[in-house]
């Protein structure tokens, strides 16, 4: 139980650092649109950007989706777990 803890307090913090990396990469992806539209910049640059809000935005649902995995962990752990009812089948 207290390694879930542990664990749930590291995602969240993980969590925050990913989703205050995502909204300059959105805006690098915007800037660099700008600078290809002007032919300053060449489209190779603006599918690197793009790939890297891409990358950063898995990283980001991971973070979440561990955090998550740990706190139903938790759950169990504390409730020792559900059991689905008796349908009578």
């Amino acid at each position: 139980m207290t390694t879930n803890l542990c664990g749930l307090d590291s995602y969240q913090r993980i969590f925050e650092l990913q989703q205050r990396e995502v909204a300059p990469l959105n805006q690098a992806v915007s800037v660099s649109d700008d600078l290809f539209r002007a032919n300053y910049a060449t489209y190779l640059e603006v599918v690197t950007a793009q790939r890297n809000v891409l990358e950063a935005e898995l990283n980001l649902t991971n973070a979440r989706r561990q955090q998550l995995l740990l706190l139903i962990n938790l759950y169990r752990a504390l409730a020792g777990g559900w059991t689905p009812p008796w349908t009578g089948e």
